[in-house]
């Protein structure tokens, strides 16, 4: 019998968890009484870290850093969700590589609009969390299926996945331009929309372009 391999979602998915459990057994002190896992000192991105210290993986790590359960929960859930769609369309190679990508965007961004909403500081803030490869998932899901419904627990509505786009997006640029709480982060998730965006533009366009 043939041994199934398993999906690239679901190893992103139980990476994800299985870095998140380790540093809950190992945390450093960044400040008097704060402490803070240590993979999350080793592998966020900031621009200071990366680009200015040269330590240009973090660019990568922080993709499967997140900072509380909740946060992990709801991003895991989504890939969940919307993965394997965009994986069976794509292919396991093309579709980790779409999602790193879409993450890489993200935290490019991020780090574009950072000095605009935080000033002379937004070299030092850290950055975690898979979202930004996320929203490019998402974003390629409505780009695909833009009829297709989808029925969301909070709140309890069932929308079309253009229709969620659109929101989700409207949501991530509202909080940009007005410097709202997290504005870093919703930056971030709309680089990784963006990104998600123009891959699938030009997915499409070549598909229409190939000869058979």
């Amino acid at each position: 019998m043939e041994r199934q391999q398993l999906s690239v979602t679901h190893s992103l998915i139980i990476i994800c968890v299985v870095v998140y459990i380790v540093g809950l057994f190992r945390q450093i002190p960044i400040a008097p009484g704060v402490y803070e896992p240590f993979l999350t000192q080793l592998g966020y991105f900031s621009w200071e870290t990366c680009f200015v210290q040269g330590e240009l993986w973090r660019i990568i790590t922080y993709q499967f850093l997140h900072a509380n359960i909740g946060h992990l929960v709801f991003n895991m859930w989504a890939l969940f969700f919307f993965g394997p769609h965009i994986e069976y369309i794509m292919g396991p190679k093309r579709f980790l590589a779409f999602y790193l990508v879409c993450g890489v965007a993200g935290a490019l961004f991020s780090a574009l609009l950072g000095h605009w909403m935080y000033g002379a500081v937004w070299p030092f803030i850290g950055m975690v969390g898979a979202s930004a490869s996320i929203y490019g998932v998402m974003i390629a899901t409505a780009f695909l299926y833009p009829d297709a419904r989808i029925s969301l627990l909070f709140p309890p509505v069932t929308l079309t996945m253009r229709s969620f786009a659109l929101i989700i997006l409207g949501i991530a640029t509202v909080v940009i331009l007005s410097s709202g709480h997290n504005a870093g982060g919703e930056a971030g998730h709309l680089g990784g929309a963006i990104m998600g965006l123009i891959i699938m533009i030009i997915w499409k366009w070549r598909n229409r372009h190939t000869d058979y």
